[in-house]
């Protein structure tokens, strides 16, 4: 592929990606919607007299395992809502301090936890996440999202119990839909 034609791709892209980037969606979770689009458009596109591609096609064209090709390839033609996709680590973080008994007060709310030095802090949260993070790094992600404050006590409070909700995904449906037609 020409230097041009990677740059233009890539000034196509970028702006996609800061909107993932800035709504907290990880590349393992593009990652799959993208594979699910190689999938989809090279079984039409690629398959003989009307019908769809066969896996092995598939893979030459996508360059996705034949395996993984089979497994989307079902996934798509059965119409099953697309994988879950995980928006991110912190989702994770999120799970357990939402579900886990360690994390819950006796109303089933999310504690408000200390950082350090207490049992069941924020930073014992990260830790049994098992997120490639250190505690403070994902702290900071989290208050750039909004998703906590530090109340008057120092204490962590999680405000928001999912990464991206009802409220800012029209945001970022808005946003898209601003990048898509300025791109036409």
């Amino acid at each position: 592929m020409q230097i041009v034609t990677i740059k233009l791709i890539k000034k196509v892209i970028r702006p996609i990606i800061e909107l993932f980037v800035v709504f907290g969606i990880s590349y393992r979770s593009l990652d799959i919607m993208i594979k699910e689009i190689y999938v989809s458009i090279s079984s039409k596109k690629f398959g003989k007299r009307g019908r769809i591609a066969n896996n092995s096609r598939i893979s030459v064209a996508t360059g996705i395992s034949r395996r993984e090709v089979r497994k989307i390839k079902s996934r798509l033609l059965s119409n099953l809502n697309s994988q879950s996709y995980s928006v991110s680590p912190l989702s994770k973080v999120i799970k357990i301090w939402i579900n886990d008994y360690q994390y819950i007060d006796p109303k089933n709310q999310p504690k408000k936890l200390d950082y350090k030095n207490t049992k069941n802090s924020f930073y014992d949260l990260i830790k049994k996440a098992r997120i490639n993070a250190t505690p403070n790094s994902a702290l900071q992600e989290f208050k750039r999202l909004g998703l906590v404050k530090i109340n008057e006590d120092e204490k962590i409070c999680l405000i928001q119990n999912e990464v991206i909700n009802d409220s800012n995904e029209e945001i970022f449906h808005a946003r898209l839909s601003s990048h898509l037609n300025k791109s036409q």
